[in-house]
């Protein structure tokens, strides 16, 4: 049973250990190298190297205020994923349309 609450200990002391980083609206300053991540459709700007995990990236509160002014909004760049095959196999199946000269001989 202690095996147990040792291993929760040490795993609950290793998710407190990760900090998230706050976002900035753009570069601080200073001679450290800044990157940025899109996230919730506008670039949060950090100090460190380029291709941090989304995860560990998140807005403070006072920056989640919908009333920003239009210059600091990013439009979200939206994902194109491909029909899942369940979704396709739900369709109902269209007839073949007549091509140009099929439609052209009917009259």
């Amino acid at each position: 049973m202690s095996r147990i609450f040792i291993v929760m200990f040490v795993l609950f002391a290793s998710v407190n250990n990760v900090q998230a980083i706050e976002c900035q609206t753009g570069v601080q300053g200073g001679d450290s190298h800044w990157a940025w991540r899109l996230i919730d459709g506008r670039r949060c700007w950090y100090k460190g190297a380029s291709g941090m995990d989304k995860s560990l990236l998140h807005w403070s509160a006072a920056e989640d205020t919908p009333n920003k002014p239009e210059a600091e909004k990013t439009q979200a760049i939206l994902e194109v994923r491909p029909i899942p095959p369940e979704v396709l196999r739900m369709l109902p199946i269209m007839p073949p349309q007549p091509t140009f000269e099929d439609r052209w001989r009917m009259y």
